[in-house]
């Protein structure tokens, strides 16, 4: 009962989700109706499911949430922004409601507000119709006599219906009963049932999840057929039903179609759900696929030990045992790239929460903007998905508050008075890039260099270049707004952002047109768990710099490196030149840097390039990320680290670090910075 359970749920979350999907467009489209039947069957579905564990609080509220979702389906209430807002505390509740059940709470007491607003809905006309005066003389209209004529109502008649009900082994996996389709059509009349067993195999040939019954039933209601579908609406796929209306001189058995007979005529919806089948997924605990990954994982080191052991015992390459171990770390990698991607989720799951976050920021501000929504379905790891929804929200607050204008700013700028704010997910070498992009003001230089001056974060006349300048946002306690609002205006949101995407080796940049918009663009990287990367020496330690960030490798001639000052250097490349890093003073060594050899041309998210200076080479492999900080702590220039086949640790070199902090930064000499 217990894994029924947690199949409930899981369901739950899954009807949850779409739920908010839903809501969350309703407004712009008001005239679908196929959102509300979509939001109708969700909620359904739901209460069906906690009908059958005696979730009498769930039951309760889904039936009450379902009662005004109905009278919106038949068009008695029109769908605007109030009764979107109340769908979506509906919403809320329901998934509190859930959760406590799943925490092992007995009851959950629904606020009275939104039980209150629900029945206002349910007790609500759209429009009263008009009541004849009563001073008016009946007699007299038009100057014409009436008289009570005698009228004949119908009274509803009954109807027999023949039902028969064929249902396969998912309608059972996925936590349904035949019990709720039968206590719910017992309620619109007289039921009568009988089971079907002539296809029940002998016990040696049953299949324990296979079904082999057929129900079949006769009701006799007053209902229409359309009341009587409604209760099968939600069942999908899972289920076949035959309803046939049953005449006067029919017996009141209904016909149950002989097996030929139902594989001659073929139900549609039956062969879909066959067709499904081969797209089926299965429901495995997340924690099991971590630690499928970490076994992975540690399979990467042990082969990294044996490459080690061939190298030291000088067994070739295209030896038979080289082969073998070559095939072998082949299959490894296979393995593991199918492994990665099964924790590998559409950043559509938070794209769609922030859906409801620009509704709700755009009405505290009072302003009109639009969402836009593009590459929903780019997988992220799961690990990073479940960090990058506070930073995105921070983002998406900030760019309505302080990037999108008022209405009457916009009109007399010549713009649309409704703010376009689009979100945008694509990969771009190796690595996720998330965009956030507003049409509103963008940011303003001098008024973020002067605030800076005045919170003490900066000094007057420290010379600062555009981008360092639109970096001061992410300063602690930094905020250009005047006035505390319940938006913003504190100087944390943008902090938190920074924090955030760097606790997932993430990384912001900014582009931005005064009157024109501002994009926010952060890289992130596909997965924390394993990256390429090469594996160079440098003062007798071996380190490891990702293969992404890589442009190119040169043979470093000493002789044409020239120097610019305070302890910077310069190398001539192509067209140009390129700033100059010794390993050895990244490591704050003071050894011969004649001796090194080896250039590594590496580039940022911005495609700027550097040259930096290696003593050797020594393999190209892929490495399992070990975190830094969970395991020894933070250290400047690396931001992670990996295990070596021969049991040694390499630090993992940051490569963002040393772009943004040992060359933008010109007062310091790099072993003071290091």
């Amino acid at each position: 009962m217990d894994a029924i359970r947690q199949i409930f749920f899981d369901e739950c979350d899954e009807q949850l989700a779409l739920l908010e999907e839903e809501l969350t467009t309703l407004g712009d489209e008001p005239e679908d109706s196929e959102k509300i039947n979509t939001i109708f069957r969700c909620v359904h579905s739901i209460k069906g499911g906690a009908a059958a564990f005696g979730m009498e609080d769930l039951v309760k509220f889904s039936h009450l949430f379902e009662s005004v979702l109905d009278r919106f389906r038949s068009g008695a209430l029109p769908v605007n922004a109030e009764s979107v807002t109340t769908f979506l505390k509906c919403k809320d509740t329901l998934f509190d409601i859930v959760a406590g059940f799943k925490n092992g709470q007995g009851a959950y007491e629904v606020a009275p507000e939104t039980v209150s607003e629900l029945e206002q809905y349910l007790h609500s006309e759209m429009s009263e119709p008009e009541q004849a005066s009563e001073d008016v003389d009946m007699d007299d209209i038009f100057g014409m006599s009436f008289a009570p004529v005698k009228i004949e109502i119908d009274v509803p008649t009954e109807q027999a219906f023949s039902i028969v009900l064929t249902v396969s082994s998912a309608f059972y996996e996925r936590g349904d009963d035949i019990r709720n389709i039968l206590v719910a059509l017992e309620s619109l009349g007289k039921i009568q049932a009988e089971i079907d067993i002539n296809s029940v195999p002998l016990l040696a040939d049953i299949l324990p999840c296979e079904n082999y019954l057929t129900w079949q039933l006769q009701l006799t209601t007053q209902k229409s057929r359309a009341d009587i579908d409604e209760v099968f609406e939600w069942s999908g796929d899972d289920l076949r039903v035959d309803i046939t209306p049953v005449r006067e001189e029919e017996t009141e058995k209904p016909v149950v179609p002989s097996a030929p007979d139902m594989e001659v005529k073929a139900d549609p919806q039956v062969k879909k759900a066959v067709e499904r089948k081969d797209s089926a997924s299965v429901r495995v605990d997340i924690q099991r696929i971590d630690k499928l990954v970490d076994l992975i994982g540690e399979l990467v080191i042990n082969q990294g030990a044996i490459q080690s052991q061939m190298r030291r015992n000088k067994i070739h390459g295209d030896s038979f045992l080289g082969n073998v171990v070559t095939a072998q770390e082949q299959l490894i990698h296979e393995l593991q790239e199918n492994v990665i991607t099964m924790r590998a989720y559409p950043i559509k799951t938070v794209f769609q929460k922030l859906g409801r976050v620009v509704r709700e920021t755009a009405r505290l501000t009072e302003k009109q903007v639009r969402l836009v929504l593009e590459g929903e379905d780019t997988e992220v790891d799961r690990s990073i998905l479940e960090r990058l929804s506070d930073p995105l929200t921070h983002m998406v607050r900030n760019a309505i508050d302080h990037g999108i204008e008022s209405q009457e700013v916009r009109a007399q700028a010549g713009k649309d008075p409704e703010g376009l704010l689009r979100l945008r997910a694509f990969q771009r070498s190796g690595r996720i890039i998330v965009e956030i992009q507003d049409d509103g003001a963008g940011l303003d230089p001098d008024r973020i260099y002067e605030k800076a001056i005045e919170k003490k974060i900066i000094e007057r006349g420290q010379r600062l270049d555009r981008e360092e300048i639109y970096s001061l946002i992410f300063e602690p306690g930094f905020s250009t707004v005047v006035e505390v609002t319940d938006v913003s205006g504190r100087g944390v949101g943008m902090d938190v952002v920074k924090q955030s995407l760097q606790q997932i080796n993430g990384r912001i940049f900014i582009n931005s047109a005064k009157g024109k918009g501002t994009t926010f663009s952060i890289s992130l990287p596909f997965t924390l768990s394993v990256i390429e990367g090469i594996i160079f020496k440098a003062e007798g330690q071996d380190f490891v710099i990702p293969v992404n960030n890589v442009s190119e490798t040169i043979i470093f001639d000493t002789r044409k490196a020239f120097h610019i000052g305070e302890g910077k250097y310069g190398y001539p490349y192509r067209d140009g030149y390129l700033s100059v890093i010794y390993a050895a003073d990244l490591l704050g060594c003071s050894s011969n840097k004649a001796g090194q050899k080896i250039c590594f041309v590496i580039e940022n998210e911005n495609e700027e390039k550097m040259a930096f200076i290696v003593d050797k080479i020594i393999d190209h492999s892929r490495f399992v990320v070990k975190n830094l900080e969970d395991n020894y702590r933070k250290i400047a220039c690396f931001s992670t680290a990996t295990i070596l086949g021969d049991g040694n640790v390499a630090f993992i070199l940051d490569v963002e670090f040393l772009f943004g902090e040992l060359l933008k930064k010109r007062e310091s000499s790099l072993e003071e910075r290091v």
